[in-house]
């Protein structure tokens, strides 16, 4: 969503001030500005001329436009993106998939590229899109050609790596608002899936679950619904044998349980989390399709379903008994403080939102800055306080609200 109009030029101005410990009076010297100007402009009684903000960003350090949102894309991401450069060769990538691999290419060994996959999945999971953007381009036309020369068996699990790897490209175009991008790298991910032996079905079943990720984000719940029957189907025939079988009807349960609780269905809430429940029960924590399933994601999505269900003090309550297992993914446990956030947001307590948040960007740093649910729940605080604290000041400045 696109920062809210409300959040005004004068109080960007002042969360700066605050963040720097800055007083108007001192800024007004700074910047070479008169005091009563600068005051009005931040109570919002006279506007800001450009070259009124070109002489206060000049004196906080910043830049006039970190006062003013730029152009956004549809979640509010800036299209000033750093990362936005570094998306045109994950493209490229993305569209060349049906051309024959490029001569020059000698891929490395299969147990190689599964720890190159593994590494572009793990800096994913901890929102690190810049060396993950970096490095995908290069390892997808790698995997390509290992998986048209590889034989046998080699050649089924080079597609399934290269699915794995796809998969990649649907991170950072959520994470940056490029839902084209996701969708696109969710389609390849597919095509590559069909061609992995005894891991296509549980590859095709979690794909649908990540693709119900922007229908989730548009509030299209049919849309969500229709994907997780698509995820079911693919497993048809599969049993506990079948590579990632498991794990991925764990995690479409775990989806369809938000999306009841979105509709407030209650009942089929709780049938969806038990049954995710019984399933992490036989796997047990696994990282199967760097999906992170077992029964820790089941005591986060429970505090999810609960907060996308209104159900807030339970929410925290239940987020009280969630004990992250070392090496969980980053940007899930951030994603939980950001569930905790908003529940604390609804329960009139500014204070316990604000740790949560913190929380959540000691977890994953650029994920916190980035996510639309932390826009949204702090323009609500930005809205809400009479009182500006310094925290809220610094993650005005974080978020770019």
């Amino acid at each position: 969503m696109a920062p809210p109009s409300s959040i005004s030029i004068g109080q960007r101005l002042k969360a700066y001030e605050d963040e720097r410990g800055f007083s108007h009076i001192q800024l007004a010297r700074l910047a070479g500005v008169s005091y009563s100007l600068l005051t009005k402009v931040v109570s919002g009684d006279k506007p800001a001329t450009p070259e009124f903000i070109n002489a206060v960003a000049r004196a906080l350090g910043i830049e006039p436009a970190d006062l003013q949102p730029g152009p956004t894309y549809s979640d509010g991401m800036f299209a000033a993106d750093p990362l936005l450069p570094l998306m045109s060769p994950i493209r490229t990538a993305l569209d060349l998939f049906d051309l024959p691999p490029q001569e020059h290419i000698r891929p490395r060994s299969l147990g190689a590229l599964r720890a190159a996959v593994r590494h572009v999945n793990t800096l994913a999971q901890a929102a690190k899109y810049k060396p993950m953007s970096q490095a995908l381009p290069g390892l997808i036309a790698e995997l390509h050609t290992a998986a048209h020369e590889f034989k046998g068996e080699q050649q089924r699990q080079a597609w399934g790596l290269l699915a794995e790897a796809y998969r990649c490209g649907h991170s950072v175009g959520i994470a940056i608002g490029m839902a084209d991008l996701s969708a696109t790298a969710l389609a390849r991910m597919d095509w590559a899936a069909q061609h992995a032996g005894d891991r296509a079905p549980g590859l095709r079943a979690a794909r649908e679950y990540l693709r119900v990720t922007a229908y989730l984000r548009a509030k299209d719940l049919n849309a969500c619904r229709r994907l997780q029957d698509s995820g079911r189907a693919h497993l048809d025939g599969t049993d506990p044998r079948t590579p990632g079988a498991l794990v991925a009807t764990g995690q479409l349960h775990l989806g369809s349980a938000v999306v009841a609780a979105r509709a407030r269905d209650l009942d089929l809430m709780k049938h969806h989390l038990a049954e995710a429940q019984r399933v992490a029960m036989v796997t047990g924590e696994t990282t199967d399709f760097s999906l992170h399933f077992g029964p820790t994601n089941v005591a986060v999505h429970k505090v999810m379903t609960l907060v996308e269900s209104g159900q807030h003090e339970q929410a925290v309550s239940a987020g009280k008994q969630v004990r992250f297992t070392p090496g969980w993914a980053p940007t899930r446990i951030g994603h939980h403080h950001i569930d905790l956030a908003r529940a604390n947001l609804w329960l009139a307590k500014p204070d316990a939102a604000l740790n949560h948040l913190d929380e959540a960007y000691e977890a994953a740093p650029h994920q916190a800055s980035r996510h639309p649910l932390v826009r949204e729940t702090v323009a609500s605080l930005a809205r809400a306080e009479a009182r500006r604290t310094a925290r809220l000041s610094a993650w005005i400045v974080r978020t770019g609200v």
